[in-house]
């Protein structure tokens, strides 16, 4: 079992509970027990500080991994405690993934208590499709790219689709249209791009 990212605790600055992030800190088991020996600061006011964390043992929380068009099912070991959220990475069976829905018994949510959850879905997060359009007059080529979710695409920047060369012009984001500087896979919903030569 791993060290949980974050955890909500009661922050002794703020005089509630918070999100905080674990630093650094070592897991391990007593009895029925899970403990985190670290340190966690809190994401409202800054407060740093030592802190242990007891909680039950581990559960299995059901997860479905979704891939280009497969899907299956696995799960996860989380503390009964531990909040998740969607947009969270989860490493689950050496591949990175990442929440794209939470379930509970109630309705889908967008963060939630392990203990809560019925089902976590996610989407497989080693690689990222970019799905890019290079322009030719009136001729369109569409074409996908698999590539890390770090890759940066640029303004400007030569591409290769096939034996086709282009440059970028244009790059459409989860948040809008770039139109100079540049976007991270994750993030990209299109790059445009005009064929040269």
């Amino acid at each position: 079992m791993a060290v949980p990212d974050s955890y909500h605790l009661i922050c002794p600055v703020c005089d509630k509970e918070t999100t905080h992030k674990i630093l650094k800190g070592e897991f391990r088991t007593s009895q029925d027990e899970a403990i985190i020996d670290g340190v966690v600061k809190c994401k409202e006011c800054g407060n740093t500080r030592k802190k242990t964390i007891r909680e039950k043992t581990a559960i299995e929380v059901p997860l479905i991994i979704s891939w280009k068009k497969e899907t299956w099912k696995t799960s996860v070991s989380l503390l009964p405690e531990e909040w998740v959220h969607v947009d969270d990475e989860l490493l689950v069976d050496n591949s990175r993934t990442k929440i794209t829905a939470i379930e509970t018994e109630a309705r889908r949510v967008k963060s939630a208590k392990a203990e809560d959850i019925t089902t976590i879905w996610t989407k497989k997060f080693d690689k990222t499709l970019v799905k890019v359009a290079v322009h030719k007059g009136r001729n369109t080529i569409s074409h996908t790219l698999e590539v890390p979710p770090e890759e940066e695409f640029y303004v400007n920047d030569p591409i290769q689709i096939g034996r086709y060369d282009g440059i970028i012009y244009r790059i459409k984001t989860t948040k809008g249209i770039i139109k100079k500087g540049s976007a991270k896979a994750e993030d990209i919903t299109r790059v445009y791009a005009k064929m040269i030569g």
